[in-house]
């Protein structure tokens, strides 16, 4: 740069004014002004967190007749960080250090009296006991000696265990002052940033209004889900729960949370050949080896969370509508822009705040499958009518205000229907009942026939009607000299699969009893011994 090009260098403040968080990362965005002197001018916007994305970093200026020449990104190191508070962390740490010691000579001093106590237990006990012998006391000036020797002793212990109690509330306020200090030394020396240059130039002097966006790591967000149930309307708050390290606390400024995420493949996946050839037996040292290492192949609070709707009592004040984020697209994802301001400071703690809340017509029936539990599943089936795309994410359950459990949602776009988990209701009585079960003598040669009978009792204890899916299955021949047939059935199943399943679908009144009753048959070679059936 010529001498007559040479351009004013001058800082700005620019605070960080947007945040938008992806499943795996976070864009910062900083914003600040600044005056622009006529000809070239150097702005640097410091102390961006060390956790920020060179690469990623991207400046905008706007302002009349100014215009962005170049930028430059460079890592420094700060001498001697938050000096100050490493200091009052260090003297806490070493206060409760010597609360610790000071105990600890306590508890020592009160062990020496203890011991000093017995050995004059010991001494008196011979003393006294020769001064009975002669006459000199009496039997009660020696009890009350042993008395007081006995208080002094329980005295002395007494203090011992009080002295231990408040040496354990010192170690703890110890340990977690030194913790304090570790992190914040280990954050703090020394502590790395980024530094970012623009070069602008402007015709003549104006105000320059400078925005610096980048890219940061060590930052994520999950969706949670509070599933509040009432009457025939299941309300679901959508929650997002942000957290990050990234050496920055986060102010209350402007956040979005993306859905965006990035695929298992970093590039289209393409198909290659799919070969199938003869089997070659491994060597036995590969194949345990394989055994082994196939295990490791397969693979709190502050609670911010919106409350599940409860009804009004009469003349109770209106409850408050929750803000609901506005939605963007973002290239393949969405964008949820959260309507109020959140803080989130890096200290790796969770932080929540509410996306939106939907009000579902929900489909209610139960769902018995006695094989596996003897219970009744609440299942509601709904349609996603919002614009949201509801991402997978634990939820928690209330029918009428009142916490019945937890489930879970899968991934659920706009308009698709959508089946939900909500608790087991035990009002609705479930049992499964081996009723028959016989062998067939075997033939030399022939064959024998397992004959199998269960029988399911189903009872309702609610108020109203209600509408039951009972499942049950018959085994499935793996082997073509196995036969399974069903044999009767009552009621016959609505539907019955290929793999096994039979269905039923039981309405009942308040008060009323269904039994389901089918009968299987497994035929096999009497020489062959079977498995699967227990």
């Amino acid at each position: 740069m010529t001498e007559g090009r040479r351009a004013h260098q001058s800082g700005i403040e620019a605070p960080i004014t947007a945040v938008t968080v992806f499943r795996d990362g976070a864009r910062v965005v900083r914003s600040g002004s600044v005056t622009a002197g006529a000809g070239l001018s150097k702005i640097m916007i410091g102390s961006l967190p060390a956790s920020a994305d060179p690469a990623s970093v991207r400046v905008a200026v706007r302002g009349q007749h100014v215009a962005l020449l170049d930028i430059e990104v460079d890592r420094r190191y700060s001498a001697e960080p938050r000096r100050d508070e490493v200091a009052r962390l260090r003297a806490q740490a070493e206060a409760r250090r010597d609360e610790v010691q000071a105990l600890d000579d306590a508890d020592a001093a009160g062990e020496a009296a203890i011991d000093f106590t017995g050995h004059l237990s010991e001494a008196a006990a011979v003393a006294l006991a020769r001064a009975v012998s002669f006459g000199r006391i009496g039997h009660g000036d020696l009890d009350q000696m042993a008395a007081h020797l006995s208080d002094s002793t329980a005295s002395a212990l007494a203090r011992r265990r009080e002295i231990s109690a408040r040496r354990r509330i010192a170690q703890r306020e110890l340990e977690a002052a030194e913790q304090r200090l570790a992190e914040l030394e280990r954050r703090s020396s020394p502590a790395a940033f980024a530094e970012v240059s623009a070069t602008v130039e402007a015709a003549a002097p104006a105000i320059a209004e400078i925005d610096v966006s980048y890219h940061v790591s060590d930052v994520s967000w999950r969706p949670l889900y509070d599933l509040g149930l009432s009457g025939e309307v299941l309300a679901i708050s959508y929650l997002a729960e942000v957290t990050q390290r990234t050496g920055e606390d986060w102010p209350a400024a402007e956040l979005a949370v993306s859905t965006t995420r990035r695929g298992q493949h970093q590039t289209l996946p393409e198909l290659r050949p799919w070969y199938v050839g003869v089997a070659r037996p491994e060597p036995p040292v590969m194949a345990m080896a394989a055994r082994v290492a196939a295990p490791a192949m397969l693979g709190g609070r502050l609670d911010t969370t919106v409350p599940a709707p409860q009804a009004a009592p009469a003349g109770a004040q209106p409850v408050a509508q929750p803000l609901t984020a506005e939605v963007g697209e973002a290239g393949a994802g969405l964008v949820y822009r959260i309507a109020r301001p959140l803080a989130v400071p890096s200290d790796g703690s969770p932080h929540k705040t509410t996306i939106a809340r939907l009000d579902l017509d929900a489909t209610l029936d139960y769902l018995a499958v006695p094989v596996l539990a003897p219970e009744a599943y609440l299942r509601a089936t709904m349609t996603n009518t919002s614009e949201l795309l509801l991402l997978p994410g634990p939820a928690r359950v209330f029918h009428d205000g009142e916490f019945v459990g937890e489930t879970s949602l899968k991934t659920v776009a706009a308009g698709e229907e959508f089946e939900l988990q909500l608790g087991v209701d035990d009002q609705i009585r479930v049992e499964r009942k081996l009723r028959r079960r016989s062998t067939s003598k075997a033939v030399i040669g022939g064959s024998r026939t397992i004959d199998i009978g269960y029988e399911i009792s189903v009872e309702n204890h609610r108020p109203g009607e209600v509408s039951i899916s009972v499942r049950d299955h018959i085994p499935v021949a793996a082997d073509g000299e196995i036969k399974v047939r069903l044999r009767e059935t009552n009621p016959n199943p609505d539907e019955r699969t290929d793999l096994g399943e039979l269905s039923w679908k039981v309405k009942l009144d308040s008060g009323g009893s269904a039994t389901i009753r089918h009968r299987f048959t497994v035929e096999h070679p009497a020489q062959v011994m079977i498995r699967g059936i227990d």
